[in-house]
């Protein structure tokens, strides 16, 4: 191996051991308000969504390992800030109609939204019965 191979080698992996350091915020703030919803419902919920949409996220050991815990963390701090069930009961009227209305397209559509969250843990999708299920349950309580 030449000289300069090995120096590029060396400085990435000195760049990347560096980089570990660089501080996230992996937390789980308490469960303020959490959406009140039939078990069936719920565990579909959690199953599928609150990974990234709410405060109950379990984080995979691959969310502690940059660059990839940039991506993981980034994508849960952005999917809690569009929708949180752990906070859906500060939301105004007007807001759970809009995230419900988001979530029954969401859903009705077939398709997952984070495709690569889904492929990397496809048990983690709803099957179409949990879908209908819950857009069901969402067009009845509004």
């Amino acid at each position: 191996m030449n000289d300069s191979i090995k120096t590029i080698a060396s400085w990435t992996v000195l760049l990347l051991m560096i980089i570990q350091f660089i501080p996230l915020r992996r937390i789980n703030p308490p469960v303020h308000s959490d959406l009140q919803a039939p078990s069936a419902i719920k565990n579909s919920l959690k199953k599928g969504c609150y990974d990234c949409h709410s405060n109950e996220t379990t984080w995979p050991a691959l969310a502690y390992i940059a660059p990839a815990s940039w991506l993981i963390s980034g994508s849960v701090n952005s999917g809690r800030n569009v929708l949180n069930f752990s906070l859906w009961n500060n939301n105004k009227i007007e807001e759970t109609g809009r995230l419900k209305r988001k979530i029954i397209s969401v859903l009705s559509n077939g398709r997952n939204h984070q495709n690569l969250y889904y492929s990397l843990k496809p048990e983690k999708a709803l099957s179409t019965k949990e879908s209908l299920a819950v857009v069901s349950w969402l067009d009845s309580s509004y």
